[in-house]
């Protein structure tokens, strides 16, 4: 079978023209349509992904205005919605503290504020370095080995991680120093309820349940966005109202106990540093501080790739649009790369506004344009709003969009599908509880990994029995115990350093177990990744039936297999009579050809035997006895 059908996952710097051929106002239509209705969702997570992370609004509102924007024109994908997610926030959160603890634990004020932003800055020019690498080498493919169950696993994790993070902010407590982990902070909250501030808890509680009573009534209502904006108006007025009415005689309300009741209510705060165009700045520059982010910038990048990767994949699968995963990793980093620059956030794929980009009739990448634009407008008109926002209201949409990001449907696919799909999933939750997000993501990778090359180092063999023509036929296990001068395995899977002593073994065996057993034909058509110890491997096993005057044929050998056999020497140590080339016009013939080479070898050694008989006989019949002629 060929695969030059299949179309290259190369990079393009111009992938977005061919969206822009055709296009046509009913196209622009549908794209504004859906870039507004996109822009509902994107503008509340924008703002509590930013808060969740410790940084700016600002970080959070640049990243979905100019970073995804960008992001747009360079994906694959006409339907891929970017910007901050939770996930992402999450480890952003954990790496900047983690550095401040270390480097500044003293710092505060405006200068820790500077620090933060220096901090990000350098993050995102990691994050879109080590992508924009990844894409031009190609290196796409490795997102393949990290398994959905981690994927899964670590959402589930960090899902736990909002809800139980927030329920700080909701409840109006501080989280101690001293306590890190999920666990601790869970345990602490449950053992420190008294400590809530119940005016804070009121207006957290209260907006979480104005949210599940709006999405109760219509899904399709954009539930974060309508409770902001009405949280953000009474803040508003009621600031206003305390304000103006405090100072006069005629008080209508206690307005000194309503202040006394607001003063330890945490509100975003002040946003007219906010500017609507970013200041564009170089990133700051500390080897020591990137030395210790680079670990969560690994871990950042290729969560983002997952994440990305994923939502695009999800839509492609209706609207049957051809992906190049490169270029999706391409496209992120040229986004967070620009990040860097513009002090926003990090950017990922968001599967819930990518679906519904597609499901509101979304035709090309300029509905993720418009989207930006739209972000843009709403920030510009009502940003003033946003600094009465109490922080306990952001707490109470974080913790119902959490619900939401984990799908039940596949966590339970996970548990039931396989032990070890189980085992990754269920490993890297724990991990995220007892650990920090990004140690418990590179735990979920490396078990996978290593779960993966575990399975990928036992190459399974099949043994045939061919007819004249050269096609197989599997043998049932009563015909395995039959005693064959010609046996026929064939090899799949991988031949590579990690499986080559066990491929050698596993043929040792038979060779061992079997002394009919005269030549031994290996199908290589679907062994893959040969290296230099599988070839070491074969040529053991050849000079081990040599040396017991038996043969070692192979067959449906494809050119990438012969190169290596021929570079390594293989081809004529076995004997290129010996090893038959794989034709996809003929997939048979290679097959026939080997048979009819071990049965030609088994004939000369027949014939070899026969007059080797023969000699013996006819000098043991001319040899006169020994007893002849002597004396009795």
């Amino acid at each position: 079978m060929s695969y030059s059908h299949i179309p290259p996952d190369e990079v393009s710097l111009t992938c977005f023209r061919r969206d822009f051929e055709r296009y046509s106002w009913a196209a622009f239509r549908a794209d504004l349509l859906a870039g507004l209705s996109i822009a509902m969702l994107s503008v509340p997570q924008a703002l509590a992904y930013a808060l969740v992370a410790g940084l700016p609004v600002s970080a959070g509102l640049y990243a979905s205005i100019f970073s995804a924007a960008i992001v747009s024109f360079f994906v694959s994908s006409r339907h891929l919605i970017v910007g901050p997610s939770n996930a992402i926030a999450i480890l952003i959160q954990g790496g900047i503290s983690g550095i401040l603890f270390t480097y500044y634990r003293d710092v505060t004020g405006v200068e820790k504020e500077t620090l933060v932003m220096q901090i990000l800055t350098q993050l995102g020019l990691l994050v879109g370095l080590i992508q924009i690498i990844a894409a031009f080498l190609k290196l796409g493919r490795l997102t393949h080995f990290v398994s959905h169950s981690v994927i899964i696993g670590y959402i589930t994790g960090v899902a736990l991680a909002l809800v139980i993070n927030q329920l700080f902010p909701l409840l109006g407590m501080e989280i101690p120093l001293n306590v890190s982990s999920l666990y601790e902070r869970g345990v602490y909250i449950l053992s420190h309820f008294q400590l809530m501030h119940w005016p804070t808890a009121v207006i957290g509680v209260s907006c979480f349940f104005l949210m599940l009573l709006f999405k109760k009534m219509d899904r399709k209502i954009p539930a974060g966005a309508l409770m902001l904006a009405i949280v953000a108006i009474l803040g508003y007025f009621t600031t206003f109202s305390y304000h103006y009415f405090s100072a006069g005689d005629n008080q209508f309300l206690d307005w000194a106990w309503i202040g006394s009741l607001a003063e330890n209510i945490v509100v975003v705060g002040n946003t007219e540093g906010t500017g609507f165009i970013p200041h564009w700045n170089w990133p700051y520059f500390d080897p020591g501080i990137m030395n210790n982010l680079l670990p969560v910038a690994f871990a950042i990048a290729l969560l983002s790739v997952m994440e990305a990767t994923s939502a695009s994949k999800s839509v492609a699968a209706s609207s049957g649009q051809h992906l190049s995963t490169n270029q999706e990793i391409f496209g992120l980093g040229v986004g967070n790369f620009f990040s860097s620059f513009i002090g926003g956030m990090p950017i990922s794929g968001s599967p819930s506004r990518t679906s519904i980009n597609f499901e509101n009739g979304a035709k090309t990448r300029l509905a993720g344009v418009f989207h930006s634009l739209f972000v843009y407008s709403m920030f510009f008109a009502f940003g003033f709003l946003i600094q009465h926002i109490p922080v306990t209201a952001f707490a109470a949409l974080l913790i119902i969009s959490a619900g939401n990001i984990v799908n039940f449907k596949q966590l339970f696919l996970c548990i039931k599908a396989t032990r070890s799909d189980a085992f990754v999933l269920v490993l890297t939750v724990l991990a995220c509880i007892f650990f920090s997000l990004d140690i418990a993501f590179y735990m979920g990778v490396a078990m996978s990994i290593t779960l993966y090359l575990k399975k990928a180092a036992i190459p399974q063999l099949v043994e045939f029995v061919v007819d004249e023509s050269g096609i197989l036929h599997s043998i049932d296990h009563n015909q395995q115990q039959e005693p064959r001068e010609i046996r026929f395995i064939k090899v799949e899977g991988e031949l590579f350093f990690g499986a080559a002593d066990l491929f050698q073994s596993a043929l040792k065996s038979i060779t061992e177990d079997d002394t009919t057993t005269r030549v031994i034909i290996l199908q290589l058509k679907n062994a893959r990744d040969i290296d230099a110890t599988a070839c070491l491997a074969l040529e053991q096993l050849h000079n081990y039936l040599m040396s017991s005057g038996r043969y070692l044929l192979a067959c449906g050998i494809t050119p990438q297999i012969w190169d290596v056999l021929s570079d390594s020497g293989m081809v004529q140590l076995i004997g290129k009579g010996n090893l038959f080339i794989f034709d996809e016009r003929h997939p048979h013939l290679s097959t026939q050809k080997a048979f009819l080479r071990a049965s030609a070898l088994l004939k000369i050694d027949n014939e070899k035997i026969t007059d080797i008989s023969a000699a013996k006989e006819e000098v043991s019949l001319t040899q006169e006895p020994l007893h002849e002629g002597l004396p009795l």
